[in-house]
């Protein structure tokens, strides 16, 4: 695509340098714009711009008709792409006059001169003031990140996508991550103001090599100066001119700048320092990343050694747990043996002294000659026999007491009779012998109930 100055003749050419001379401006399409609104004369031009700039109201509006622009390069009006891009305005171009300037309005205007060079001295020094007062005065109220994505979108919109790969964060994100995963980190200070910017961003920033190189080895941050963040780390690594790149990697455990880049180069200059500063740095980052891995295996190794120790700690206590709980199960046990024995002793104890009590309370056995005495022959489990005289009216009491006195006798027991079968329980103590039965000589078997009631 042909440059527009492409299209100019001589004279235009001269004008345009000499345009951009007087008002500092460099863009050439948008000096070409304002040149041939104002029909190529240059001290309107320059008047009205600068007029725009102090925000004063503008002579020149409309666009000039095709017949009052200078003739071009190839024969062809200066304003006819213009109109020719224009072709569904209604308006026609009105040709446009500078108005003559008399003798007064010079005359006022020489007067006017100081309070507008007054006025611009104290503007400029509030500004100063308020920029070393306050530098985020004229700052738009952004986060760090914030201004960091704006310059992206602002450098992609004029100068187009292809570039290093931005680093989407903070200065100090880009740091931490930088620190932590032991990379290097290139820097760099965006200031549209300078001359030497733009020659950069397309020289330097869109090259194929330099992207590749930068993408390859490092981290790349940019921002703009005139941000609060770019302020910020404009402070930081005090720079004096642009374009402005910083190396920066891990130094004695800080990150550190290892390396400043300063004005316009030839884009193999640049890579060709990147390059040396890279080698010169790379062993102390393979040393740090060798010390890490290290610090990592050795971590790794007491991490392995504290969770086997905790593990067998673990199992220890478990071990120790399980012995416990077996010692209180067999301490139980003991003590439930323990206490079985006291209560077997004990109950033994007191049937002894229940059959002490019970042949003290027995009654005198009768006589054999009173006529309501018979015989009673019990026959014990064992083979023993023993017999004794009772009355019709002693109580089946007192003929379960004889028994129970026998120290071979059980504890607990019940009397029958084998002919007539018939058991003779003690149901109610104040039944007679007669009231059960019992009246003549009679033979009775002892039936052992103490295992019947143990079991109960």
């Amino acid at each position: 695509m042909a440059a527009p100055e492409d299209n100019l003749n001589e004279i235009q050419l001269g004008v345009l340098s000499h345009f951009q001379d007087i008002t500092g401006m460099e863009d050439v399409d948008e000096c070409t714009a304002i040149l041939e609104r104002h029909q190529w004369d240059i001290e309107t031009a320059v008047q009205d711009t600068f007029n725009k700039a102090e925000g004063a109201a503008t002579v020149f509006h409309e666009e000039p008709n095709e017949v009052d622009s200078p003739p071009l390069k190839n024969g062809t009006t200066g304003s006819s792409n213009v109109v020719a891009a224009n072709t569904e305005r209604t308006d026609q171009a009105v040709d446009v006059h500078r108005p003559n300037m008399g003798w007064c309005n010079w005359m006022f205007s020489i007067l006017l001169l100081p309070f507008r060079f007054t006025s611009s001295v104290v503007t400029n020094v509030f500004s100063f003031i308020m920029t070393l007062v306050w530098p985020s005065f004229y700052y738009p109220r952004r986060t760090a990140l914030d201004d960091v994505l704006h310059f992206k979108k602002e450098f992609e919109e004029k100068y187009g996508t292809v570039h290093p790969n931005f680093y989407q964060g903070t200065y100090s994100q880009v740091l931490n991550d930088a620190k932590r995963e032991l990379r290097f980190v290139l820097v760099y200070l965006h200031s549209d103001d300078h001359q030497h910017t733009p020659a950069f961003c397309r020289s330097t920033m869109m090259n194929s090599g330099f992207i590749e190189y930068v993408n390859g080895c490092m981290l790349f941050w940019a921002v703009d100066v005139r941000s609060a963040e770019g302020y910020r780390v404009s402070n930081a690594l005090r720079e004096t001119t642009y374009p402005f790149l910083a190396l920066i990697c891990l130094r004695d455990n800080r990150m550190t700048v290892v390396g400043r880049m300063e004005g316009i180069m030839p884009v193999d200059r640049y890579v060709s320092i990147l390059a040396q500063l890279v080698a010169d740095n790379e062993p102390a980052l393979i040393a740090a990343r060798v010390e890490r891995q290290e610090r990592s295996q050795t971590q790794t190794l007491r991490d392995e050694q504290d969770q086997a120790y905790h593990e067998s700690l673990k199992a220890d206590k478990e071990k120790e747990r399980r012995k416990l709980e077996e010692q209180e199960k067999k301490r139980k046990e003991e003590e439930a043996i323990r206490l079985k024995e006291q209560a077997s002793q004990n109950k033994l104890e007191s049937i002894a002294r229940s059959r002490v009590e019970k042949r003290e309370q027995l009654p005198e056995e009768p006589s054999p000659s009173d006529p309501d005495v018979f015989r009673v022959l019990v026959r014990l489990a064992n083979g023993t026999r023993l017999e004794r005289y009772f009355l019709k009216s002693h109580k089946l009491q007192t003929l379960y007491d004889f028994v129970f006195c026998n120290e071979e006798a059980p504890a607990e027991f019940r009397l029958s009779s084998p002919l007539p079968k018939k058991v003779y329980e003690l149901n109610n103590p104040d039944y007679t012998l007669e009231d059960v039965g019992i009246c003549s000589s009679v033979t009775l078997y002892v039936q052992d109930t103490t295992e019947d009631s143990d079991s109960d």
